[in-house]
């Protein structure tokens, strides 16, 4: 593992081209890369090094995150709470592209295109881990709930109540979603379900990325109903999603035109994290089902890895471009405690989400 970003300079049209290469300490590492009429370059800034990074000990305090909705009281009462399937998607890799057309004075040269793209993936976390953060996570909801007074059914009465629900094979499952060709982001992720609160099909993320995911979406939340017609209780199913980088991408037309990705790390409960939950309403019929979302992040200063970083140049005179390709490398003892702030943040949400539900005594 490296102890700082790596700075490759890139070249398109090389005869045209010159640039230096610097490296500037700061809180997180960073690469960035930019298609300009005389430069087409790819800049980093190197934050902490891994030793410095490891040398950080000690809990995180928890994440706060907050939902954009809450869940009704007439839904949580004084029910038992099942927790049949928890979920975190890890996001594995994030990419920017910046696509901009323009011609000298302002469209007058011919209309050449510049393209600037970053690409970046996790690495430094071994699968295990991964597993390790997704069965505590479970664990510590089930602790906090009973902690604020609320009966929470054992991980044998929630898989007891969940027979009709159909599970993910292999408790584990890929998603992804945007796109690059045309300018823009894209993000991939694997879900892991904890080994005592396995994926229910349909409750794992898959309708983030839109299509047949979507329909899957449609199943679970059927599934859910099932489950709190079954149990006769409230019914969660928490989907944490955890990120490592913030990209961008940008573009401007004017004159011969310029393209920038970027991309930074940054540790965050990512939008997409919700809270889906399902009860029989009082003299209804079937199950009332809803959700409580996340839809901002919840960021973390806190450095967790580099950013190794390598490049190269593609494009003629009417088609410049620069590329990055950087792998964020995590110290996994600092990403564990980060995972952990994130994970007790996100339940103790929930809590307060049931708590408020409760009738007072």
């Amino acid at each position: 593992m490296v102890a700082s970003v790596r700075i490759v300079l890139l070249a398109a049209a090389a005869p045209l081209l010159s640039g230096c290469v610097a490296a500037v300490a700061s809180g997180a590492a960073s690469v960035a890369a930019q298609s300009g009429f005389a430069s087409g370059t790819t800049t980093a800034t190197g934050g902490p090094s891994a030793e410095a990074i490891a040398a950080r000990t000690g809990q995180v305090a928890p994440l706060p995150v907050a939902f954009s909705s809450t869940m009704p009281a007439n839904l949580v009462g004084a029910r038992k709470v099942f927790v049949p399937s928890y979920g975190i998607s890890y996001i594995h890799t994030q990419n920017a592209r910046a696509v901009s057309q323009g011609g000298l004075m302002g469209g007058f040269g011919g209309g050449s295109t510049r393209t600037a793209s970053v690409r970046t993936g996790l690495t430094g976390i071994r699968p295990e881990t991964y597993q390790m953060i997704v069965d505590e996570a479970h664990a510590d909801l089930v602790a906090q709930l009973r902690a604020a007074g609320i009966e929470v059914a054992t991980p044998e009465e929630a898989a007891a109540a969940a027979t009709s629900a159909p599970r993910v094979a292999g408790n584990a499952t890929d998603g992804s979603a945007g796109g690059t060709m045309l300018g823009g982001q894209s993000t991939a992720w694997r879900t892991l379900g904890a080994a005592q609160a396995p994926l229910i099909t349909g409750l794992s993320g898959e309708g983030a990325g839109g299509g047949m995911g979507g329909l899957a979406a449609i199943g679970g939340n059927q599934a859910l109903q099932r489950v709190a017609d079954a149990s006769q209780g409230l019914v969660l199913a928490p989907l944490l999603r955890l990120d490592y980088v913030n990209v961008s991408s940008s573009g401007r037309s004017l004159l011969a035109g310029t393209a920038n990705a970027e991309a930074t790390t940054a540790f965050s409960v990512a939008p997409g994290t919700m809270l889906q939950y399902a009860a029989r309403r009082p003299g209804m019929g079937a199950s009332d089902i809803g959700w409580a979302r996340v839809t901002e992040p919840a960021a973390s200063a806190e450095p967790f890895a580099t950013m190794r970083s390598s490049g190269g140049s593609s494009g003629a005179w009417v088609g410049f471009g620069t590329r990055s390709e950087s792998a964020v490398e995590a110290v996994e003892a600092r990403w564990v405690e980060l995972a952990r702030a994130a994970y007790r943040g996100f339940n103790a949400g929930i809590v307060q989400q049931v708590r408020a539900g409760r009738p007072t005594a």
